[in-house]
């Protein structure tokens, strides 16, 4: 390398006293480098910091006469985070303390949701911040489990109900969500839900509960159906109407007798449930403890009973629906102890306008009877025989009104 080095001062000595510098390093090592340039090309004492004297990198460069061969090498030397400072005629070559970039400040950032969840409110914000929240339904922070509270420290006054936002994060991610928070902490809609169980009698002539509805409304209202899922029979909806003209009207038909009437009103994407029956204790799982055993009994509920969870989207509300009849029958073969249940359940999903009224149906019993009249010391050929078969359908009308909370 030196007699690299030596070889460059001869080239450059016939050069240094033209126009401008020609000067051509290839792999040189940067001290020497530095030697160099400041022994033939700037002719002017430096000094060289500590920490460059066994600065490993090589030096390629090729300075041309028409350049300024001085804003050259102090560019070059700035790409390396050097820097040359000059004082009383005297350069200084040092490399440039790069300070390392200060991590962003966090702050604590503390809010009382108006309407919303903090589960809903963390999920939505965590999609465009970076940041802990801190909440027992929160998402991305911690949580602290009952017993490992000690009292007096924070973790003692960290709210853990649930209904305080806690961020810890960037100026400039709290920013962002005092941006966003009023727009998506707002009131949700609620719906209320008011319907009639109806049981209807009918028998094969008369077809099904949901068919005789329709004869009652025919002409009377507007009405529209369409399919269950599933293949069910089909629901019947009606426009913005009267629920309880609706039900002065199915009144006026003996066959139908009102089971309940039941009322509810449930926020938008929650589910809620109403039941008409009785619930009837059956037999659980066995515990053992020790020597002795012990049968649990678990009350399931028969009946009627109606799942609803309405989810508003603008002017129309989706419902999920399922109803299912139920009664439980004394078991004649496997377990005797535990009654058996018998189930019917039918599902839909609707969509539907603030104040329609939909009808459901397809959940039928139905029952044969054989009855023989006639004198019991005639003979057999002497008695009249009669069969019928009657249904009992279960009819749900339901209206839904949208409002705000």
């Amino acid at each position: 390398m030196k007699g690299i080095i030596f070889s460059l001062f001869f080239v450059l000595s016939g050069t240094l006293h033209a126009a401008g510098v020609s000067l051509e390093l290839n792999r040189v090592a940067l001290p020497e480098a530095i030697n160099l340039i400041y022994s033939e090309v700037f002719s002017r004492p430096y000094m060289l910091a500590p920490e460059l004297a066994n600065d490993p990198r090589l030096v390629s460069l090729r300075i041309t006469p028409e350049i300024d061969e001085r804003a050259f090498i102090e560019r070059y030397f700035g790409n390396l985070n050097i820097k040359i400072h000059s004082k009383n005629g005297i350069d200084y070559v040092a490399p440039v303390k790069v300070s390392a970039s200060a991590e962003p400040r966090r702050e604590v950032f503390v809010y009382q949701p108006r309407f919303r969840s903090v589960s809903y409110l963390s999920e939505i914000l965590r999609t465009f911040v970076e940041g802990n929240f801190s909440a027992k339904q929160g998402v991305g922070g911690f949580d602290i489990s009952p017993d490992k509270i000690q009292q007096g420290t924070a973790s003692d006054n960290l709210n853990r109900a649930g209904d305080v936002l806690v961020f810890y994060g960037t100026r400039e991610n709290i920013r962002r969500m005092e941006q966003v928070l009023p727009s998506i902490d707002t009131a949700g809609d609620e719906v209320y839900v008011a319907g009639y169980v109806f049981e209807v009698q009918t028998n094969e002539r008369n077809g099904s509960g949901l068919a005789l509805a329709a004869k009652l409304l025919n002409g009377k209202v507007t009405i529209s159906t369409g399919n269950l899922t599933g293949g069910y029979e089909n629901f019947i909806r009606i426009g913005s109407s009267s629920l309880d003209a609706l039900y002065e009207l199915f009144r006026t038909d003996s066959r139908f007798h009102v089971v309940s009437s039941p009322r509810l009103r449930v926020k938008s994407g929650y589910s809620a449930q109403f039941s008409v029956g009785q619930e009837v204790p059956v037999l659980g799982g066995v515990d053992r403890n020790q020597n002795s055993s012990y049968q649990s009994i678990e009350y399931r509920n028969a009946g009627v009973i109606l799942d609803v969870k309405p989810d508003v989207r603008g002017a129309v509300t989706d419902i999920k629906i399922s109803q299912q009849l139920s009664n439980f029958v004394k078991t004649d073969t496997g377990v005797n102890d535990s009654p058996t249940l018998l189930k019917r359940e039918v599902s839909t999903f609707v969509s539907v306008k603030s104040g329609d009224i939909i009808v459901l149906g397809g959940l039928a019993e139905t029952k044969d009877s054989d009855a023989k009249t006639g004198f019991s010391f005639l003979p057999k050929s002497f008695m009249s025989s009669s069969d019928e078969k009657s249904k009992t359908d279960i009819l749900i009308v339901l209206q839904v009104h949208t409002t705000k909370a």
